[in-house]
C-alpha cells in the first residue's frame, strides 16, 4: 500500500489530466508513480517531461533503454519498477530466457552485456567505474553521447526505484 495517496482519473485538475492523457496514451495506463507524482503537479509535469525525452529521444535504442531500465531495477531490489520493465521487455517481442538474461546481466550479445554491466556499477559503485570501462564500450561501439546516454536511462530508472521503494508503491496500487 501506497505511503502517499494516489491520484485517479479523473481528477479535478484539468493539467493532471492532460498529463495523465498523454501518459495513458504513450504507455496504456497512468503507473502508480505517476498517480503519486499527481499529488504535486510541477513534479508530475517534471517526471513526465523527463522520462518522454530520454526515452524517446538520443540515439540508444528503445529496447537498450528497457534493457537498462530492468537491470538497474534488479540491482536496486525494486520488484514494481522490474515487473513493468519485464512486462515492456516481453512487448518489445523479448522471449521469458532473453528478459531472465537481462535481468541477472549475462546476455549472448557482448556490446549489451557490457552496457548491463556499466549499468550495474554505476547504479551501485559508480566510483569503481575506471577508464578501461569507458574504453571496453568505446571498442563495442559506443560513442562518448552513447555512453552519457547509458548513464543518463541509469540514473532515471535508479532515481524512479528509489522513490518507489520509499513510497511502497505495489503492483497492484
Amino acid at each position: 500500500m501506497s505511503r502517499l495517496p494516489l491520484v485517479t482519473s479523473p481528477s479535478s485538475d484539468p493539467h493532471i489530466n492532460e498529463i495523465f492523457s498523454e501518459i495513458t496514451e504513450k504507455a496504456g495506463t497512468v503507473p502508480a508513480a505517476y498517480r503519486a507524482f499527481a499529488g504535486y503537479p510541477h513534479i508530475l509535469q517534471a517526471n513526465w517531461n523527463r522520462t518522454k525525452n530520454i526515452l524517446g529521444q538520443g540515439a540508444l535504442p528503445i529496447e537498450t533503454k528497457e534493457a537498462i531500465a530492468t537491470r538497474v531495477s534488479f540491482v536496486n531490489g525494486c520488484h514494481f519498477c522490474l515487473h513493468i520493465h519485464k512486462a515492456n521487455l516481453a512487448q518489445l517481442h523479448f522471449s521469458t530466457e532473453e528478459i531472465t538474461d537481462i535481468e541477472s546481466g549475462h546476455v549472448a550479445d557482448p556490446q549489451l552485456e557490457a552496457t548491463l554491466s556499466f549499468v550495474a556499477i554505476a547504479t551501485k559503485t559508480p566510483e569503481q567505474l575506471t577508464d578501461n570501462h569507458f574504453t571496453q564500450l568505446k571498442e563495442l561501439g559506443y560513442t562518448e553521447q552513447d555512453i552519457l546516454e547509458i548513464l543518463t536511462v541509469m540514473e532515471m530508472y535508479t532515481g524512479y526505484n528509489k522513490i518507489i521503494i520509499a513510497l511502497n508503491l505495489q503492483i497492484d496500487d
